[in-house]
């Protein structure tokens, strides 16, 4: 089992990377399989990968290169054991140091090699980040074998090679690569660099016991380093006057974009269109006051709800300069709604107590949905945040 770990900052595009790798490996003839971690307790990222039809399994609430190793453990034996993949892709949270979840899954009693671990960057957000956690994002990237350059296409040919020379100081033994997670052909020179062959494969069992040498010379609690708050929530919504039975399905049209949304029948419910629209307005606004506390907080803001056969997911991936908001629309399996739906939200950013994140997030949501005729109700009991939570 090889193992791929896909390693960058809150919203460097790893997992639209993911999803581009996955296709990859699919025409490779290779078995994948995912593991997906999210520093909230609602996880947004793995309901999208749900698409990608391969055994995934997600792990929230924490990082799993520092606060959730049991939980790291036990999924990757389980994977290597029932599946048994050719290939096991990890994709962490943003606020994780990638070479400690390494030198976590060399105790696993498991036969594996690992690929180069690649760190992605936001070539366009790049110096807002160091600005705001320069600590963080220089242990991050000096761990990195590889460094995608991403989202080349949102920065001019001199921002660009600012960055690629400030990498190159920073961590001069890396190799560097320029892409863009949404074009193809990037990413297949990704799949190459790190299926390259060479990796040692290393198995506990045959090293008589002895335990594997560490790769990270002092382990660090990377959220604390990170200086980042998180906030996550499930809201229940349901449109009032009926069930709102949804009628023409959703017609993706590329990322970000949707066409042909559907009508809606029934007093209060949700179109597709709607619910993207809804979306973009709760997280507009959270980032607002978000930016009232820190003005020049970097981070993100993300929703996802579930429409009929549609996954609208809404992102802002903050900075100082640029807080565009991204939307995707992403075909999957069918449901009825009948008038019910679940949000789910996730903000995490720098500079920011949890308490105010909480706020934020209820005061936005409450207004948009009170606007839209909708009633809801927060999912806050532990206990219940534990259960699985299908979209």
């Amino acid at each position: 089992m090889k193992v791929f770990i896909i390693g960058g900052f809150l919203g460097s595009g790893k997992t639209t990377t993911v999803l581009k790798l996955i296709k990859k490996m699919a025409a490779d003839n290779k078995r994948a399989a995912l593991i997906v971690n999210e520093v909230g307790e609602i996880g947004i990222d793995g309901s999208a990968l749900e698409v990608a039809g391969i055994p995934s399994k997600e792990i929230t609430n924490g990082c799993i290169c520092c606060s959730l190793i049991y939980s790291l453990r036990v999924t990757v034996s389980e994977l290597a054991d029932i599946y048994k993949p050719d290939i096991l892709i990890v994709e962490p949270t943003g606020l994780s140091f990638p070479s400690q979840i390494r030198d976590e899954l060399l105790r696993i009693n498991v036969m594996m090699s690992f690929a180069p671990i690649i760190t992605l960057v936001d070539v366009s957000r790049f110096t807002s980040e160091m600005n705001q956690i320069p600590k963080f994002v220089e242990q991050q990237l000096k761990e990195a074998d590889i460094i995608g350059i991403n989202k080349t296409d949102l920065a001019d040919e001199e921002k660009i090679q600012a960055v690629e020379t400030f990498l190159k100081e920073m961590n001069p033994d890396a190799y560097q690569i320029r892409m863009s997670a949404r074009e193809n052909e990037s990413v297949d020179k990704l799949y190459r660099l790190m299926m390259a062959e060479g990796e040692t494969v290393f198995n506990p069992i045959d090293a008589g016991g002895a335990e594997a040498r560490s790769i990270v010379t002092e382990k660090a609690n990377s959220i604390e380093v990170s200086n980042i708050s998180a906030y996550s929530g499930l809201y229940h919504a349901h449109a009032q006057g009926g069930q709102g039975k949804q009628e023409g399905q959703g017609r993706q049209e590329g990322q970000g974009s949707q066409e042909g949304q559907g009508r809606q029948e029934g007093q209060g419910g949700l179109t597709v269109k709607d619910a993207g629209a809804l979306l973009e307005q709760i997280v507009t606004t959270a980032g607002i006051e978000i930016a009232k506390l820190n003005s020049s907080f970097v981070g993100h803001i993300k929703m996802a709800v579930k429409v009929d056969d549609t996954l609208i997911k809404v992102s802002q991936t903050a900075g100082p300069d640029d807080r565009q908001i991204e939307a995707e629309y992403i075909l999957q399996e069918k449901i009825e709604n009948n008038g019910e739906y679940e949000l789910r939200y996730l903000s995490a950013v720098t500079n920011v107590k949890k308490a105010a994140l909480e706020e934020i997030a209820n005061n936005a949501i409450s207004a948009a949905l009170t606007a839209k005729n909708l009633t809801f109700k927060k999912q806050a009991s532990e206990g219940d945040l534990k259960k699985p939570i299908l979209l």
